[in-house]
């Protein structure tokens, strides 16, 4: 993926001198074309240091919402959108900070608009351009993914075909991995280099850019085992969106636009992004902290006074990469609550909560000690809850795709958490995973914020219970 790399290097470079001299050209236009009155004026020196100021701005602005996070099969349309969308927000931004600023700086709201449709135009017209000139030169044979087949039967045939008719997917079919050799794929002159026991070793020598899985109906139980594997490897990995629904039901997946082809393994968030969201974890948990500070206090008053037992409750939840961390929350339960039931879900009108417990657990007070999980590092204010090591391990035999929840780290709320409540059946598990798959494929920067906001709206309803 080192031209991947390359891409974005190039698009971060193209974004900042555009946006230099669209800060230049907005500045001429305003108050040296003669179209305006120019109270004042700047020499090249003296503006520097305020173009770098902005252009530093819009280029967060496009790390934020995942214009970095650049993938050559990204269709122009949903690219353009994109790019509006950071464009308005920016503008908007603009607008607000500079309403009650008079001369010298601009003053008319055309200024300000004409350079939103300017920001629109660089960094939707250098993206467009960009996947035009890549989808051209992957019909040309230039740039393809060297590709590994997974399967045999129909299905691979199938998928043979597929890639065959639109040559601008890039993918080059190299080899084929099989139960046994399928005459009709190999007849094609791909080489059948082994069995899904050796799947490990051939991606491992092979040096693969993309995997395709088209298992048929016999292999269909093995997907949990080799999506397990490719954790491992940098490897672009797509199966038939049929297939996918029967790992994790009817959720909306990443499809590759305008094919039935599912990216089970799309690039989360980039370096940018990640180290936007910590500073905004870290940023958003403190001010939290502050905020609640009064909160806490009574809290720690009002438990103990209800019930026998500890302010606080910690307990040992999975989080980044199967990596275990204590998790610490406001008990909500009487002490000792699974002395006698063991590791068990909660559910509604579960007896051992108490009254107090039933108060902070509506408005989801209960987890505001996790503020300290996130300013360590252990969680985020957003992504998929946390779960116990217990209900870890039987999940991930039951659930082949249960492990993509542990490639993010767990958050204070979530996309689940807004939209369901406590579990209380096995088949609510299978719910919340799917709203869980939705946050992880469709994970950006702007989603958590709106999260965030649907939170809020459930803690003053009190519907956390």
């Amino acid at each position: 993926m080192k031209h991947l790399r390359l891409v974005r290097l190039w698009l971060f470079l193209t974004d900042f001198a555009l946006l230099e001299a669209a800060f230049f050209g907005v500045y001429w236009w305003r108050f040296e074309s003669g179209m305006f009155r120019n109270p004042v004026s700047f020499s090249p020196g003296e503006l520097l240091a305020p173009s770098l100021f902005v252009t530093a701005y819009w280029l967060l602005l496009f790390a934020w919402f995942g214009l970095f996070r650049f993938d050559p099969l990204q269709s122009r349309r949903i690219a353009a959108l994109a790019a509006s969308k950071a464009a308005a927000i920016g503008v908007l931004v603009l607008f607000i900070l500079t309403f009650q600023i008079s001369d010298p700086l601009p003053s008319t709201r055309l200024i300000l608009v004409s350079y939103g449709v300017a920001i629109f135009i660089i960094v939707s017209g250098d993206r467009l351009a960009l996947l035009t000139i890549l989808r051209a030169f992957r019909i040309r044979g230039m740039g393809a993914f060297r590709t590994l087949l997974v399967g045999d039967g129909n299905r691979a045939r199938q998928i043979l075909r597929h890639v065959a008719m639109h040559p601008e997917l890039g993918f080059r079919v190299q080899a084929v991995i099989a139960r046994l050799p399928d005459q009709a794929v190999t007849d094609s002159g791909i080489p059948w280099v082994g069995t899904l026991s050796g799947f490990r070793k051939v991606l491992r020598f092979g040096h693969y850019d993309a995997v395709l899985l088209a298992p048929d109906e016999r292999d269909e139980s093995s997907l949990g085992r080799l999506l397990r594997i490719l954790r491992e490897f940098r490897v672009r990995c797509l199966i038939f969106a049929d297939q996918y629904n029967l790992l994790v039901g009817e959720v909306k997946p990443t499809r590759v636009y305008g094919h039935p082809l599912v990216d089970v393994r799309p690039e989360l968030l980039s370096s940018a992004e990640r180290t936007l969201k910590r500073i905004t974890d870290v940023a958003f948990a403190l001010l939290l902290l502050i905020v609640t500070l009064p909160v806490w206090v009574i809290l720690a008053i009002a438990i103990p006074l209800d019930s026998r037992g500890a302010i606080f409750y910690a307990q040992k939840r999975v989080g980044l990469n199967g990596r275990a961390f204590t998790l610490y929350k406001f008990r909500s339960m009487a002490h000792d609550a699974e002395s006698r039931t063991g590791a068990v879900l909660a559910a509604p009108g579960d007896p051992r909560v108490t009254r107090v417990g039933r108060l902070i657990r509506s408005t989801r007070l209960d987890e505001l000690p996790q503020l300290i999980n996130v300013l360590s590092g252990e969680m985020s204010l957003v992504g998929p809850r946390p779960e116990r090591k217990e209900f870890v391990e039987r999940f991930v035999k039951e659930i082949p795709l249960y492990e993509r929840r542990l490639n993010v780290k767990p958050g204070l709320t979530g996309w689940s958490q807004v939209h369901l409540k406590y579990d209380s059946r096995a088949d609510q598990i299978s719910t919340k995973l799917q709203y869980d798959f939705f946050y992880i494929e469709n994970m950006s920067l702007p989603l958590d914020v709106k999260i965030l906001f649907m939170t809020l709206f459930v803690m003053l309803r009190g519907e956390g219970t």
